[in-house]
C-alpha cells in the first residue's frame, strides 16, 4: 500500500522535479502545522519574483505561482513526507449551509485573481479614465452616466404599482425599454461619447471572475434601456466560438454515437434520413479537403484499404518533417536572440492576395490533409460495404455492431460536429446585469435577448462572409461559411444551479411576436467535476510555457490557426508534466459545471445533423423585451423587498466592487 492510499479520495500528492536547493526553499514556505500562516500565497509569490529573471530558476518560480493560485481558490495545501499534498474544494454542502453559501465560498475563491487583475496598473488606469469626467462632442461625460440611479428607479417602478392595472404594461415599457447595441470596433456611445468596446470592458470587470481576452468569434453586446436619460446599461453578453468537445452538448445535439442509437431507436430519427445526411456529410467533407497531391481521383471514388493505408503514412511523414523543421527554427532563434520568434507562413483571413494553395502545402497541412481524408475515405468504404443508402435500416444495425462500423459513424458525426461549430453554434461565454438591473433579473433578460433577431442577423454580418483561415487552407482554395446560428450554448459558473437560466422559458401562446417557445434548457452537468484553467492566473500560465519551452528542442505549441483547440489549456498541460506534475490533478478543478442550451428555431437540433430543419423568423428584440416585462419584471417591480435592494444600488455600488469588494458585493452579475 502506498503512503497515499489513505487518504481521502479528492487529495491529490505531487512531487515535482526539484534540486535539493529548491526543494528546500519551497519546503520552507510548506513545512507548517496547524492553520496556514497568514499571507502564504503572498509569500509563495514573492518567493517568485525573485525568480522573474533568472533562467534556473524557471521551475521554483512555476510551482510557487502555481500553489499561490490552488491556495486562493481554496484548495488546501501541505507538505508530508517531503510531498506535495493538495485537495480542491468541493461544491458538496453540510446540513447546515445553504446553495448560496456554497456559491459565494466560489465566488470568494475567484475573486482572487480578480483583485490581483484589478491591482494591475494598466487595468487601474483603464477604470479611472473610464470614470473621470471628461469633455466631449456630447459635452462632460464618464462611464458612470451609463449606470442608473436605484432610488430614482425605485420610485418610478413604485408609481406604476399604484396605476391600474390596465395601465401597467404601456408604464412599465415608458420606463424599461431594452434595445441591443453591438460593440463594433471604433463605434462610440451616442450618448457619452465613449467607446462602445471599453464600455463593454469596463462593465466586464465587475464579474467575479478576472477579464480574459479569447481567441476566436467574438460578438460583444451591450444591452441599454432606452426609455432613461443615457441609455444606461442593463447588461453584458458576449458570443464566442465554442468548444470542440463537450460531451453535454454533444450528446443534447446528437454528436456522439450513443444519443445518435438513442434517437434512432427511439424514433426521433429514422433511418432513411439519417442514412441520407449521414452520406451527404461524408460526400460534402471529401470535397472540402484539398486532394490532388494526395490521391488519385479513381482512389477518391473507389477507395480501398492501401489508399488509406498510403494517406496514414503520408501524414507521418509530413509530422516528422514538421518536427525537424520546429526544432531548426527554435535553435536559430535562440542562438540569435534568445527568443522564439513565429515561424513564417501565417496567413491573413481576408487578404486577397493569399495563396491557399501554397499555404495548403504547409506540413502542418499536409498532415492534416492526410489525416483527415485517410478517416473519411475509410469511412466511405465502410459505407459501401454496408450498402447504407440502398438498406438503411439493417446497414445502420449492423455498423453499430462492428467496431469499424463504429468507427465510420464516430468520423462522420465528427464532421457533423465541425460544420456545426463553425458557423452555427455559438457559446454565450459572458452574460449578465449591471446593478441595479441585477435586482429586477435583468440576467434573464440578456440572456433572452441573445435569441432575437437583432443579435443573429449582426452575428450573420460580422462572421457571414468572412473567410476561414483552416478550411481555406484545408481546401487548398478561399471558403467562407454561412452565419447561420441555430443553437446558443453556455456553462453556469456553479455546479449547483442556475437562477439566471433557470425556467428561463417565454411560450410562444402567451406572447404575441413569438413564433416559437423560446427557452434555455438545462442539458447536463460534467460529471467528472470539471476540467478547465479558470483557477489558474495569467503569471502562473506563462509561467508555464516558460516551464514547458526550456524542456523541448522546439516551441511545440505556437498559437497558431490549425494546431489545435484551446492553446492555452495545451500549453499549461505540457508545463506542468514538464514539472513532473500530473496536469489532470491540476486542471481537474473540482467544481462541476452545468450546461444550458438554447435553440433559436423549430428544428434546430435536427438542422445540424443535416437534416432539414423548420425555418423560422427570430423574433426582435422588442417583442422578447415585452414578453420578458409581462412575465418576470411586473411581478418583481411590485415587491418591497426589490425596491428596497434597488435604492441602494447605483454607481456608487460599482465603483465600490472595482475597489474594495466585500461580501456583499460578491453577489455575480450572471448569477
Amino acid at each position: 500500500m502506498s503512503d497515499t492510499d489513505h487518504l481521502p479520495r479528492k487529495v491529490r500528492r505531487f512531487e515535482p522535479y526539484l534540486n535539493s536547493d529548491e526543494r528546500k526553499e519551497i519546503h520552507g514556505l510548506l513545512d507548517f502545522a496547524g492553520p496556514t500562516p497568514p499571507k502564504f500565497s503572498e509569500n509563495l509569490r514573492n518567493l517568485a519574483r525573485n525568480y522573474i529573471d533568472d533562467a534556473e530558476g524557471t521551475k521554483l518560480r512555476a510551482i510557487c505561482l502555481l500553489f499561490a493560485d490552488l491556495f486562493d481558490q481554496g484548495w488546501q495545501v501541505s507538505l508530508k513526507k517531503g510531498a506535495l499534498l493538495c485537495e480542491p474544494p468541493s461544491i458538496e454542502r453540510d446540513d447546515e449551509q445553504t446553495v448560496e453559501d456554497v456559491k459565494l465560498r466560489i465566488r470568494k475563491a475567484l475573486q482572487a485573481s480578480r483583485r490581483r487583475q484589478l491591482k494591475e496598473p494598466s487595468v487601474s488606469a483603464f477604470i479611472q479614465q473610464m470614470e473621470r469626467r471628461t469633455l466631449r462632442p456630447q459635452g462632460r461625460s464618464s462611464v458612470l452616466d451609463l449606470i442608473d440611479n436605484g432610488n430614482d428607479l425605485a420610485n418610478e417602478l413604485e408609481r406604476i404599482a399604484s396605476l391600474p392595472e390596465h395601465q401597467r404594461d404601456a408604464a412599465l415599457a415608458a420606463v424599461v425599454n431594452p434595445v441591443v447595441e453591438i460593440c463594433h470596433a471604433g463605434a462610440k456611445c451616442a450618448d457619452t461619447g465613449l467607446r462602445l468596446n471599453d464600455i463593454w470592458r469596463y462593465f466586464r470587470h465587475t464579474w467575479a471572475h478576472e477579464y480574459r481576452p479569447i481567441p476566436g468569434r467574438q460578438l460583444l453586446v451591450l444591452v441599454r434601456n432606452a426609455a432613461r436619460p443615457n441609455r444606461p446599461v442593463i447588461g453584458i453578453a458576449m458570443l464566442a466560438s465554442p468548444v470542440m468537445r463537450l460531451n453535454a452538448r454533444d450528446t443534447w445535439i446528437g454528436w456522439l454515437r450513443g444519443a445518435m442509437e438513442a434517437n434512432l431507436n427511439s424514433g426521433i430519427w429514422d433511418a432513411p434520413t439519417l442514412a441520407r445526411t449521414m452520406t451527404e456529410r461524408l460526400d460534402a467533407s471529401i470535397s472540402d479537403v484539398r486532394w490532388d497531391d494526395l490521391v488519385t481521383p479513381e482512389e477518391l471514388e473507389n477507395p480501398v484499404e492501401n489508399t488509406v493505408l498510403r494517406l496514414e503514412q503520408k501524414a507521418s511523414g509530413a509530422a516528422y518533417a514538421r518536427e525537424l523543421e520546429l526544432r531548426a527554427h527554435y535553435e536559430v532563434s535562440m542562438e540569435q536572440d534568445g527568443q522564439v520568434r513565429p515561424m513564417r507562413g501565417a496567413v491573413k483571413a481576408n487578404d486577397p492576395a493569399t495563396d491557399w494553395r501554397a499555404a495548403s502545402e504547409d506540413l502542418l497541412f499536409v498532415r492534416k490533409r492526410a489525416e483527415l481524408l485517410a478517416q473519411l475515405l475509410s469511412a466511405k468504404q465502410t459505407f459501401r460495404a454496408a450498402e447504407l443508402l440502398a438498406k438503411p435500416g439493417e446497414a445502420l444495425s449492423q455498423l453499430l455492431e462492428a467496431k469499424s462500423g463504429q468507427r465510420a459513424i464516430d468520423i462522420v458525426l465528427a464532421e457533423f460536429r465541425k460544420a456545426g461549430l463553425s458557423s452555427r453554434v455559438a457559446d454565450v461565454s459572458i452574460c449578465g446585469a449591471v446593478a441595479p438591473y441585477n435586482e429586477l433579473l435583468g440576467g434573464k433578460l440578456v440572456a433572452l435577448l441573445l435569441a432575437s433577431k437583432e443579435v443573429r442577423d449582426h452575428y450573420a454580418e460580422r462572421y457571414g462572409d468572412q473567410v476561414s483561415v483552416i478550411a481555406s487552407q484545408m481546401a487548398g482554395r478561399a471558403v467562407s461559411k454561412p452565419a447561420d446560428l441555430r443553437v446558443l450554448t453556455t456553462t453556469s459558473l456553479f455546479g449547483i444551479g442556475s437562477s439566471q437560466y433557470n425556467r428561463l422559458v417565454l411560450r410562444a401562446a402567451d406572447h404575441a411576436g413569438l413564433d416559437h417557445d423560446l427557452r434555455w434548457d438545462s442539458i447536463g452537468k460534467s460529471k467528472t467535476g470539471g476540467f478547465g484553467t479558470l483557477h489558474l492566473g495569467a503569471d502562473t500560465a506563462h509561467a508555464l510555457r516558460q516551464m514547458a519551452q526550456s524542456v523541448h528542442t522546439s516551441r511545440r505549441i505556437n498559437n497558431r490557426f490549425g494546431e489545435g483547440t484551446s492553446p492555452r489549456l495545451r500549453q499549461i498541460r505540457e508545463g506542468l508534466e514538464a514539472l513532473g506534475v500530473e496536469s489532470d490533478a491540476i486542471l481537474h478543478h473540482n467544481t462541476p459545471r452545468l450546461f444550458y442550451a438554447c435553440e433559436l428555431g423549430s428544428g434546430s437540433r435536427g438542422s445540424l445533423m443535416g437534416m432539414d430543419g423548420e425555418e423560422f423568423n427570430a423574433a426582435s428584440a422588442s417583442d422578447i423585451a415585452a414578453a420578458w416585462r409581462r412575465r418576470w419584471l411586473a411581478g418583481r417591480a411590485r415587491r418591497p423587498e426589490t425596491l428596497a435592494a434597488l435604492r441602494s444600488l447605483g454607481p456608487a455600488t460599482v465603483q465600490r466592487s472595482l475597489r474594495t469588494p466585500d461580501d456583499e458585493l460578491l453577489k455575480e452579475l450572471t448569477d
